[in-house]
This record gives C-alpha cells, structure tokens and sequence, in this order.
C-alpha cells in the first residue's frame, strides 16, 4: 500500500517510522514532513496542511491507499469529509466528532451527558458573565479553578488560577484582547482537580475501542513542573504505578461510557481518541479518573514512547479501524519500558532562534535502545538544522524504567547544537511513585 502521512512533527515521525516496519507499505509520504522524515519517506514540504485541494491532486497523483492525518487541525477542518467525498481512505475523525477536540465546551457537555467524569463546569459566551462566574466558582472551590478556551489554541488555551486576580486577567486576554482569536470567545470555567495526570490513547472505530499503553507527557517548559506549558517536553511509558483497580475505573467509567456515548448520540467516531486524564487520591481506595480533555490524534511526545511499544502491525490496525473491525485485533505490547526526552530550542515556548546544526545524530543511533523522532529539523546540504521550538525527541528503551531513563539521557548527551534546551527530570514522577 502507499501511505500519506500528514504532518511535521514528531509525532508524525513516529507515525511514519512504524509504518516504515509494516509489510503491508509499498511507500510513505508525508506531507510537509521534516528533516528526520526524509531519511524514511518521501516529503512535499510546498503544500501547507490547509491546502486541502492540492493534497486531493497528491493522493490522486501518487496512487495513496490510506490518508494518516497526525495533527489536530486538519482534522478538525474537515479534511476527511473533504477526501472521503472523493472515495478516499482517511484515517482521521470527521469535522463533526473532531468537535470532541476542537470545543472544549461540546467536550464537556458530551462528558456530562453521558457520565464521564470529569471537574464540575460552568460555561461562559460573554465576557461579563465570565467575570460573574469566576467569583462564583471561586467561593465554591477555593483552592483554584481552571479556564480553558473553547477552541483550539496550540496547546496554550488551558490556565490554571489560584486567585481571582489572576482568573480576572486570564478571561480579559482571552476574551476581550482576544490572543486566541475565535477560540477564545467561549470559555469553560472549572474546578481545578489535584493528583496525578496520565495520557491514555486508544484507536476506535465507533463500535469497538482499544487502548494503547498508558503514558504521561510532561507539559511545562521547566525542571519539577514549573513554568508555561509547551508542546511537551518529554513523556515515559507505560506508568508503573497503575493499579487493577484504577484500570477498571478507567474501563467501566471512561471507555465504556465514551463507546455507548457516541452511539447513543449518532455522533459515531472513527481514529484514535486521546484521553487526557488526572487521578484523585492515586493508590488509595476511592481513586478516581476524571477527563481533563478529549484529542482526537495521537499525543506528542506520547506518541514517540507508546507505538514503539506496539508489537502489532501499524497498518493492520488503521485497516481495522476504517474498516470497522477492531474487534478482530488483539493488541500486544512490549514488555519494555520507554522514555523520550525533548531537545528544543533555548527559548521556547516564547521566541527562539533557528538554522543550528545539529551534531552528534550518527553516535547517538550507534546506542541501544535509543530511536530518534525528529521535530523542529530541516536538511540542508545534508547536514541536519534546527527549524522549530521542540527539535528532536531521543527515546530510550529499557526493561525498567529507570533503565529507559538513563538510556534517553546517555543519547541527549552526545547530541548538540547551539542554544539546546532539555528538561532533566523526565520519569522521575513515575519512579518516585513507583517507590
């Protein structure tokens, strides 16, 4: 089969790179792709991702068999309803049931209706009424809420506040300076939930839902969570301190609601459905999962530690999926640990510099264990640039976690370029409650 794969992170990468061990795959493309994506499939860096006509005159050129959409906002625009009006296989939700991501406020309605846990909500559509609300939730939850944008907001439209002062000033940029556009014209206003976030991806065909090995990303820019939140800056899996009890809750509370959700409403859903989770009172006996948020794609970088732990065949599931006959597929996985660490740009998630050389690739591959996702690359004259804010990701494979943890840093540390920024305490969560 020949495969599109659409995107340029590296996610999208990682995506490509498991595709690239498929039997089943003649060829990858990958548009706009990047520089470590050109060593594993052909790019077409000239056609933006909004481009929706030229990518239709792509697939048709190239004979693709499977679109593979890998950020949100395609999806989010519509890019399946657009293709599969032309007869062609996208893996991806429809405009309709991406809405799952791209509003937060039909997120949370969707999860209330159908029992979902997830923070008790209020919505605002006008800035006056926020301020009404905020002062009202705050008497109800003293400790802090959280405001979130209703729209897509590059992973930055999430604020926590722990005063009024400070939910006051949030609500006037987003809804009155507008920073985020359209998407913040809406808001959901929240209590803020205390425990232990963890990521949980699953591929769905709108009957069957199957989970991937859990993970926890890393949002904040900083050591020890501190700081703006990023893209993300590194991520482990799977977690170690997950008990039967906990998964249970996770199946019968969140899984099986969301399945019997999407039936009931018509809504349907077909791709992969991120679910972003916090845990109350972890290793305790009233636990509880609750749902921060709902993507409709894989996670990055969570992306680049679950699917190399994924022993079955990337396009066998995508198959199933579009085909609605996941039921059919037994997911295996490796009884390995991974850990990606992040190498970005000193700067980032604010204004940094670009066109570094990168040195140090071709030692850190000679590792064991270590698989490199290229990001923010671009290849010139052969040699590898830094083109974005998150760079590089450098996974490392261990059969403990700590081990998966060292194996990551003794590659991060053979690579270089100018202005190289990693956070140093990637899995270190996992390993202090592990204990």
């Amino acid at each position: 089969m020949n495969i599109l794969v659409l995107g340029s992170g590296g996610r999208e990468h990682t995506i490509v790179w498991k595709f690239k061990n498929s039997a089943n795959v003649k060829q990858i493309f990958c548009i706009p792709g990047n520089g470590g994506i050109e060593e594993d499939a052909i790019c077409e860096p000239s056609i933006k991702l909004s481009e929706f006509d030229k990518i239709l005159q792509f697939v048709k050129d190239k004979k693709i068999d499977i679109v593979f959409v890998g950020p949100e906002q395609p999806s989010v625009e519509g890019i399946k309803d657009y293709l599969s009006s032309y007869g062609i296989s996208v893996f991806s939700p429809t405009k309709e049931q991406a809405l799952l991501e791209g509003s937060k406020i039909f997120a949370k309605n969707f999860m209330q209706k159908y029992n979902i846990p997830t923070a008790d909500f209020v919505i605002a559509n006008d800035y006056d009424t926020a301020k009404v609300l905020i002062k009202e939730i705050f008497k109800k939850y003293p400790d802090g809420i959280v405001i979130k944008a209703d729209g897509l907001a590059a992973g930055k439209g999430v604020v926590v506040c722990d005063t009024i002062d400070e939910a006051e000033n949030v609500i006037y940029e987003m809804m009155v300076k507008k920073i985020f556009k359209s998407s913040g014209e809406k808001i959901v206003i929240e209590r803020k939930l205390k425990g232990i976030e963890m990521s949980l991806i699953a591929f769905c065909d709108g009957e069957t839902i199957l989970p991937l090995t859990h993970s926890q990303d890393h949002k904040q820019i900083y050591d020890y969570d501190r700081g703006p939140n990023t893209g993300g800056m590194g991520a482990y899996s799977p977690l170690p301190f997950i008990s039967k009890n906990l998964e249970k809750k996770i199946n019968d509370q969140i899984l099986n609601n969301f399945i019997l959700g999407i039936k009931d409403s018509g809504l349907g859903y077909c791709g992969v459905i991120y679910f972003g989770l916090m845990i109350e009172n972890l290793a305790k006996e009233n636990e509880q999962p609750y749902v921060l948020e709902f993507n409709c794609r894989f996670g990055d970088p969570e992306t680049q530690v679950i699917l190399p732990l994924v022993n079955n065949d990337l396009t066998e599931i995508t198959i199933a999926t579009l085909n609605k006959e996941l039921k059919k597929i037994k997911l295996s996985f490796s009884d390995k640990y991974a850990c990606c660490v992040v190498l970005a740009s000193l700067g980032y998630p604010g204004e940094y510099e670009t066109g570094k050389e990168i040195s140090g690739l071709d030692r850190a591959k000679e590792f064991p264990n270590v698989l490199i996702f290229h990001a923010g690359t671009k290849k010139v004259d052969n040699k590898f640039l830094t083109s974005g804010g998150r760079v590089l990701g450098v996974v490392g494979l261990g059969d403990t976690l700590k081990a998966a943890i060292e194996t990551s840093y003794k590659a991060v540390d053979v690579i270089n370029f100018a202005n190289k920024y990693h956070r140093k305490d990637i899995g270190q969560k996992g390993l202090k409650l592990l204990c």
